[in-house]
């Protein structure tokens, strides 16, 4: 028994130090892009056009080269499992911004953000579900639609998918819709900010609800200004934190819609729904939140905690650029991406609107 259980553990040893090895080259790829985004990024700042017009930052930068990267050249299987941690970086820089917020700030700046957020998020949710039912758009392709644009993205797609019984090639659809509007707000809504002289508070919170894939709402909000950057991030943990809750609303309407059309209804637990898709990384946040209102952390390790919140963006942003295939955005074609483009547009030039007249 000792022996088997000794080759067990061997065994596990061996694939764990595989699946080290095997990401080497990915994780050094990776780094790669980040350096040079952070070293090109600065000169390109030295003309009229990126400085006041095209505001291409180190973490769009990161982005754009590696899309660049993957569309042109390629990135062969070898640096694949490398790739894999884009979501595990950016979720421990958001855990760590906590360390340049005071409770009490975090109060004065998320309770308006909470009810912004609210409204846009149950309402962009709602008016996509009651436009896709006009136009007879599936109902697991609907809910995944309005998930993704209302809430964050590809994480709420992924969320809905298994309450709606929606197809890999719904989730595609509606993913890809998501990235290349996102893309796209990466270069048009830092413009749009400098155009109208938004505060870095107004801007923050323009990208926090006009934006929902939460890479690209931070890569855009720091690409303004750090203040910007840190107003974006509390409204990017606000959407997530009400993730749930919108995928829970989503799957009750699918479910009442397929109950009228005399389909199969699928059984929802509405407490299991809440529970699995409550974003952890959001306590991780509030913790070390926590520990800066209380004293815990110095300024030179509050400095420290800025510099390494900065790198988990950079590297997870360069990351997701170097996983993004613009042939796979194609998947949801012309009406997908105009459906989409209306609601996002509209959402985007409403959060505009009250970011103006109320902030």
């Amino acid at each position: 028994m000792r022996i088997e259980a000794q080759s067990q553990v061997s065994v596990r040893s061996k694939t764990l130090g595989q699946e080290i090895i095997s990401s080497i080259p990915g994780a050094l790829l990776v780094i790669a892009v980040a350096l040079a985004a952070y070293a090109i990024a600065p000169h390109l700042r030295k003309y009229e056009l990126f400085r006041t017009y095209i505001l291409l930052k180190d973490f769009i930068l990161a982005i754009l080269l590696g899309i660049v990267i993957r569309n042109t050249v390629g990135v062969p299987k070898v640096f694949h499992p490398g790739l894999r941690f884009s979501t595990v970086l950016t979720k421990t820089g958001i855990v760590v911004m906590g360390a340049k917020y005071s409770m009490m700030g975090l109060v004065k700046v998320g309770g308006p953000a909470l009810v912004y957020i609210a409204t846009f998020l149950f309402g962009s949710a709602i008016a996509l579900m009651w436009v896709a039912n006009r136009f007879r758009v599936p109902t697991p392709l609907a809910a995944c639609l309005s998930a993704g644009l209302s809430v964050c993205g590809v994480s709420a797609t992924i969320a809905i998918a298994p309450a709606v019984r929606a197809k890999n090639r719904d989730m595609a659809y509606s993913i890809a819709v998501v990235l290349i509007f996102g893309l796209l707000a990466l270069i048009v809504f830092p413009t749009i900010g400098k155009l109208l002289n938004l505060s870095d508070v107004q801007y923050g919170a323009f990208c926090g609800v006009g934006i929902v894939n939460s890479a690209q709402v931070l890569a855009a909000g720091f690409a303004y200004s750090e203040e910007a950057g840190l107003v974006a991030g509390i409204y990017n943990i606000g959407r997530v934190v009400f993730l749930p809750f919108v995928v829970l609303m989503l799957a009750i309407m699918a479910a009442s819609r397929e109950a009228k059309e005399g389909g199969q209804v699928t059984e929802i637990n509405k407490m299991q729904i809440i529970i699995e898709k409550f974003p952890v990384f959001v306590l991780g946040f509030l913790f070390v939140v926590l520990l800066n209102t209380f004293g815990f952390l110095n300024k030179a390790e509050i400095h420290q905690a800025k510099v390494f919140m900065n790198w988990c963006f950079l590297l997870g942003f360069a990351s997701i650029g170097l996983t993004t295939r613009l042939s796979d955005l194609k998947a949801a074609g012309l009406s997908g991406f105009l459906l989409g483009f209306v609601v996002a547009g509209l959402k985007a030039a409403l959060a505009l609107i009250v970011v103006m007249t109320l902030m």
